[in-house]
C-alpha cells in the first residue's frame, strides 16, 4: 500500500479506539428547560439517533429547569470532562447573560467543549395585523404621542435585550413590558392590540402569523431572509452607524441553539462527538423528525460553532455590552 494509504488507515484506527470510550455505556444529554417545550423537542430528536451514531449504549435526557438555564448550565461548566454528560445549551441567552453580567452567571461560554449547533434561525420584529405601523416613521409618531410598548417574556430575555434593542436604534418613547409566561402568550397580548410590537424567531413568528396574531416589520439583521421576504433587514431602516450593532445582534442570535460539553473534554473524545452529532443532523430519520415536528434545523459543525461564540464573546463592542448591563440591571 501507499504511504497515503496506510496514514489514512492509522488516522481511522486511532479514531475508532478513541470513540470505542462509548461502546456501552449511557451520555446523558442535559435539556435546561421543563420538559415538553420546543429544547425538549429538539434534545430528544438529537438523544433518538446521536446515541447510536456514537455507538453508545444509551443517550437520555434530562431534564434540568432552574433559573432560566443557568442551573444547569452553570452545573455543566463545573461537571468532570468525561464526555458523558452534555448540553443542550440555549447559546444566545448564555452570551447574553455573561456579557450583560447578569446574577448567578459562573461559566465563560467560549470555555465550553462546542460539538455543533443544531439551529440559528433569525429574530423578526412584528405587531399586529391591523396595527397601523408600517414603517420606522410610523413608529416614531406614535412614539411622539405615548410610550411604545413592546412585548417581551422577562428580564434579561432575548425578546427583552431586543426590545432595549429598538428602542435605542429607532429612538424611541418605549417600555418593555414583561410577565408573559411564553411567547405565545405575547403574541396572544400583540393580536389584541395591547402591545405594538414584539420579537421572536422566525419559526416562532410565522406560527403567530398563521394564526393571524402577528404581521412582520423588520429582521434583526444587515440581510434579507428568502423565508420572510416582505420583511426588511433593520440595518437598512436605522441610522447607519447602529448597522454594526445590528449585526452584532444578528450574530448572537445565529449562536442558536447549540451543544456542548464540559471545558477541557479530550481532543479525541470531543471529536467523536462532533463527529457523530455531524452525521446525526444529517440523517434522514432526524430531517423527517424535524418536519414532522416543524423544527427547523440550520446546523453548524462543532469547530465553527466555537469560533462563532468566541467572536460574540470576545470583540463585543463596548455599546453592545452596555445595552446587556442595561437590560440585566433593570
Amino acid at each position: 500500500m501507499t504511504l497515503p494509504a496506510l496514514a489514512t488507515l492509522a488516522c481511522s484506527a486511532q479514531a475508532a479506539d478513541s470513540c470505542a470510550f462509548y461502546k456501552g455505556k449511557t451520555v446523558e444529554l442535559v435539556v435546561p428547560f421543563s420538559a415538553g417545550g420546543g429544547y425538549d423537542i429538539y434534545g430528544r430528536m438529537v438523544a433518538k439517533y446521536m446515541g447510536d451514531e456514537l455507538g453508545a449504549a444509551h443517550m437520555i435526557v434530562r431534564n434540568q429547569p432552574g433559573a432560566g438555564g443557568l442551573l444547569a448550565t452553570n452545573q455543566t461548566w463545573s461537571a468532570p470532562p468525561t464526555g458523558l454528560r452534555i448540553e443542550l445549551m440555549p447559546t444566545s441567552g448564555m452570551i447574553t447573560a455573561e456579557l450583560g453580567g447578569a446574577d448567578g452567571v459562573q461559566f465563560k461560554s467560549g470555555g465550553f467543549s462546542w460539538i455543533g449547533r443544531l439551529t440559528g434561525e433569525p429574530d423578526i420584529v412584528g405587531t399586529y395585523p391591523g396595527s397601523p405601523l408600517k414603517t420606522v416613521d410610523d413608529l416614531k409618531r406614535l412614539s411622539a404621542e405615548r410610550t411604545v410598548k413592546i412585548g417581551s417574556v422577562g428580564l434579561g430575555d432575548m425578546d427583552y435585550v431586543e426590545g432595549e434593542l429598538m428602542g435605542l436604534v429607532l429612538g424611541l418613547n418605549y417600555n418593555v413590558v414583561t410577565g408573559f409566561a411564553s411567547v405565545p402568550e405575547v403574541y396572544s397580548a400583540l393580536s389584541r392590540g395591547e402591545l405594538d410590537m414584539s420579537t421572536a424567531s422566525i419559526s416562532a413568528f410565522q406560527l403567530a402569523q398563521k394564526a393571524d396574531a402577528a404581521r412582520p416589520l423588520w429582521i434583526i439583521g444587515n440581510e434579507a431572509v428568502a423565508a420572510l421576504p416582505e420583511a426588511k433587514p433593520l440595518g437598512e431602516v436605522v441610522d447607519p452607524k447602529y448597522r454594526p450593532l445590528v449585526k452584532v445582534f444578528a450574530d448572537v442570535i445565529a449562536a442558536g441553539r447549540g451543544l456542548a460539553g464540559p471545558p477541557g473534554l479530550p481532543a479525541d473524545r470531543l471529536q467523536c462527538l462532533r463527529d457523530a452529532f455531524d452525521r446525526t443532523v444529517r440523517s434522514e430519520g432526524f430531517l423527517t423528525d424535524a418536519q414532522k415536528l416543524n423544527r427547523p434545523v440550520t446546523p453548524l459543525g462543532g469547530v465553527a460553532t466555537a469560533q462563532l461564540v468566541d467572536g460574540v464573546t470576545n470583540d463585543a463592542p463596548k455599546e453592545y455590552v452596555d445595552l446587556l448591563r442595561k437590560s440585566y440591571a433593570k
